[in-house]
């Protein structure tokens, strides 16, 4: 007789099946939701930003092409090519000191000075509505307008229509500045911005020969030029110009890389709460199973075959984990549209709203492999009950294996899952340690959570009765300890190692930095005015050490003769090729750097262009003494031998330099003087006041200022990850409830006996919450072990970052896993207190 097919029967056996409806299966659909939505959402968020940059690309960069020259400005043939081919707008940047005349209060601020065609793209936003040609214009007295942010006004506590010093000459402030559109993440500066004209910045004296001043020229083209063809035109025109090209296309380089960086491991954590949460699949699917098992068996003895059963629960599972995994997808893919509406005024970057397919269709895939990966065991363990179970009268299949080709089946999935990660990786090395992470992280609970079983085997009997039952309750058969500690652990794990990493960069910032930084970096110092500089200093009380050295801005455009777009530069040294670098030259090495390879040049050296290279840089650019590097600085190429390396201690913030020439290179270039100042903490503000009074062109960079933005920063992103480490820790809490669900037979079982030999509801409730207690102590310790672990290797390895063990954080993840796991299990098992032993004795 022909076999009827193998679909329609399975399908006809996972309808059957899901009419009979859900029971059992919550915690399998909250751990895919949860893990998906944390996946899709940061995807979603990522290519929503990737999308806004390209949308508001041209008004990013402000036009469709710019030219950016550093100490310079271009020349007349250049300006005459430039504006031969579209409207031609020029901006300016640097960073001044502004004084409020009225308050003597004093601010760096990041002045920006444009011309009447700016913006080409996009819209300035001021308040109170003004075009920009009436806020910056001068008013009867011939006082220039100015727009500051607000946060400037309120540091200087002065208000719209208060007048401002900057350098030789004073601004008005005419407006606030809600938004620039070619300025994106202001995540990090040094001061708040103020917009002048390009009038007003002349008359203020501040542009001077080596001033750090960068000039960016941008280009509107016709709809029909293509912006590539006009770089071209002017790489060929100008080969020696020494600009950096941009086109629209390339707008925001950094911001991309942060989105990149930020996505990928924002996705790594929630893969983190999708891998905790395939426990919960594996529970939920085999809890479900083991309720099936006379089903199964009654099935096989009316002659079901095993790829009937097997099939029609894999169909079953799959559309349960599909209904999740849709449920996450269409909230991850939402999250756009929430943080717009909820955030969108403080969002640093533009949000281009709509669907985004490849992230969710990623999402899709992590679930289906999560799902597959944790279900086929139980699935495959289902297929192969005996029949004779009916006759047996009780179900042992703990033991049974689910065969070879379920375990081939596994071991591709889970191979498919790690595949994935990488592909859809940017950093497959960073991918590749999640990967190899996860699976220790999974081996080692496996491992500590099976030796926590033993241990309560053979530990002592306790003389305390509920001490004993608990730790009868651990470790014996069908027990939920293994799942309990397992899940618990690994989702406070992923917690503790996002809090400890944060907390190790905050003591970083907060303490240990300030305690050796200097109190200010003082810039932009004319040559003409070094000697009456360090007269000024020297009138200062408290000033207990200065460093000095000469300095100018210049970009790496070859490494040993390679041109930086071919090198293999290392990713943590890439920052050393992005734009311009100050540069130095001295005849003595730095106080603080310590020369490891090759030898120091000559005081009185005046040969060959010689280079002295950090040991960080060189290791990045795969270099060494006797190479050489070329840098354009001012527009001329200068390729220098390396003739040594350094070490530095950057976090020092003592005065260093990755690239130091030798004498009779550099000392002809227009350059500039840095200095940093180390004083007193209660005579920093009559220092400031000195050098500023006297130099009105020097700016002023408070390191304290410095730390403090480094430490906001870091505390907005470290709550980001919080975020999502919260959803893995969630995930993990739904995972021992289920296993405690699964187990709550048993214990009204055995609340049942303990009532019948005379055991009150207090005797039962201790021994309950003994037992929880010992299992969430556990997983704690576990937890702070592994993750404090993980945390060092993250810091120390990756990151070259000191570590600190954060005893508060070691101590509240082990108040936070006793507590929640006392309460959940108490919850879970507060039926079990109130049952009369006589139903279930009937029934027995």
């Amino acid at each position: 007789m022909k076999e009827p097919a193998l679909l329609p029967q399975a399908w006809r056996l996972a309808r059957r099946e899901l009419r009979g409806g859900l029971h059992g299966f919550g915690v399998f659909l909250a751990c895919l939701f949860l893990g998906v939505f944390a996946i899709s959402s940061v995807g979603s968020i990522a290519a929503s930003a990737r999308a806004g940059l390209l949308a508001d690309a041209r008004a990013l960069l402000g036009g469709d092409i710019e030219a950016r020259l550093t100490h310079r400005e271009i020349d007349a043939d250049q300006r005459t090519f430039l504006e031969a081919r579209g409207p031609l707008s020029q901006v300016v940047e640097m960073r001044a000191m502004a004084r409020a005349p009225a308050t003597e209060q004093r601010l760096l601020v990041e002045l920006k000075a444009v011309d009447e065609l700016y913006p080409l793209y996009g819209d300035l936003e001021i308040a109170p509505r003004a075009s920009v040609a009436q806020a910056l214009a001068p008013d009867d007295t011939g006082v220039h307008g100015a727009l500051a942010e607000s946060a400037l006004l309120q540091r200087l506590d002065i208000q719209v229509g208060d007048r401002v010093r900057l350098g030789d000459a004073e601004v008005r402030i005419s407006g606030v500045l809600v938004r620039e559109p070619d300025r994106t993440l202001g995540a990090f500066t040094l001061g708040p911005r103020l917009l002048v004209s390009r009038a007003a910045l002349t008359e203020t004296g501040l542009l001077q020969p080596g001033s750090l001043v960068t000039f960016g020229y941008r280009l509107r083209l016709p709809a029909d030029t293509v912006a590539e063809q006009v770089r071209a035109e002017l790489r060929e025109a100008f080969p020696d110009a020494g600009w950096r090209l941009r086109t629209w296309r390339e707008a925001e380089p950094r911001v991309r890389d942060l989105i990149d960086r930020m996505s990928l491991n924002l996705s790594l954590v929630g893969l983190c709460a999708l891998l905790v949460g395939g426990l919960g699949v594996a529970g939920a699917v085999r809890g479900y199973l083991g309720g099936k098992v006379f089903h199964i068996g009654a099935m096989k003895c009316v002659g079901a075959p095993g790829r009937v059963i097997f099939t029609g629960y894999l169909l079953q599972v799959l559309i349960l984990g599909a209904v999740g995994a849709t449920a996450g997808l269409a909230a991850g893919a939402c999250v756009p549209w929430v943080a717009v509406r909820f955030f969108g005024e403080i969002l640093p970057v533009p949000l281009q709203l709509g669907f985004h397919p490849l992230p969710l269709f990623t999402s899709a895939l992590f679930g289906l492999l999560i799902a597959l990966v944790f279900s086929l065991k139980a699935l495959g363990v289902a297929r192969r009950v005996p029949a004779s179970v009916l006759f047996r009268g009780y179900a042992e299949t703990s033991r049974l294996s689910p065969g070879a080709g379920i375990w081939c089946a596994i071991a591709f999935s889970a191979a498919g899952l790690a595949l994935l990660t990488l592909l859809t990786s940017p950093d497959r090395r960073l991918a590749l340690w999640f990967i190899l992470g996860a699976l220790a992280c999974f081996a080692i609970f496996r491992g500590l959570s099976a030796l926590i079983i033993v241990l309560a085997r053979r530990a002592p009997r306790p003389s305390q009765p509920s001490l004993r039952l608990a730790l009868a309750n651990i470790h014996r058969r069908g027990s939920p300890a293994g799942s309990a500690v397992f899940s618990l652990g690994l989702g406070l794990t992923s917690l503790v190692i996002v809090v400890l990493v944060q907390t190790s960069l905050n003591r970083l910032v907060d303490e240990t930095v300030p305690e050796e930084a200097p109190a200010f970096f003082f810039m932009d110092i004319q040559n003409e005015q070094v000697a009456a500089f360090e007269e000024a200093l020297a009138e200062v009380a408290g000033v207990t050490r200065s460093e000095r050295y000469p300095t100018l801005r210049g970009r790496i455009t070859a490494i040993d003769g390679v041109p930086v777009a071919q090198a293999r530069i290392a990713p943590e040294v890439r920052w050393a090729v992005r734009g311009d670098r100050f540069l130095s030259y001295s005849a003595e090495p730095t106080e603080s750097a310590e020369v490891v390879a090759g030898n120091w040049w000559p005081s009185d050296y005046r040969g060959p262009p010689l280079l002295s290279l950090t040991t960080d840089v060189a290791e990045g650019f795969g270099v060494g003494v006797g190479d050489t590097l070329t840098v354009n600085v001012l527009g001329r190429e200068i390729t220098a031998e390396i003739a040594n390396l350094r070490r530095v201690d950057w976090s020092t913030l003592d005065l260093n330099f990755a690239l130091l020439f030798a004498p009779g290179t550099l000392e002809g270039a227009p350059h500039t003087h840095i200095a940093t100042v180390y004083i007193a903490a209660e005579e920093e503000t009559a220092l400031l006041r000195a050098i500023t009074d006297r130099f009105p062109n020097v700016s002023a960079i408070g390191t304290r200022d410095v730390l403090a933005n480094v430490a906001r920063t870091i505390e907005r992103i470290g709550l980001v990850f919080q975020a999502v480490a919260a959803v893995a820790l969630v995930t993990g809490f739904l995972v021992l409830a289920g296993a405690l669900s699964a187990d709550q037979h048993r214990r009204i079982h055995d609340a049942v006996i303990f009532k019948v030999c005379g055991a009150t509801r207090r005797d039962i409730l201790s021994a309950f919450a003994a037992e929880f207690l010992l299992l969430g102590l556990a997983a704690a310790a576990i937890s702070a072990l592994v993750g404090g672990l993980a945390a060092w290797g993250i810091l120390e390895g990756l990151m070259n970052t000191p570590f600190h063990l954060s005893k508060t954080t070691v101590a509240m993840t082990l108040g936070l896993g006793l507590i929640l796991t006392l309460i959940l299990g108490l919850a879970g098992t507060w039926k079990a207190l109130g049952q009369k032993p006589a139903v279930y004795l009937r029934e027995d």
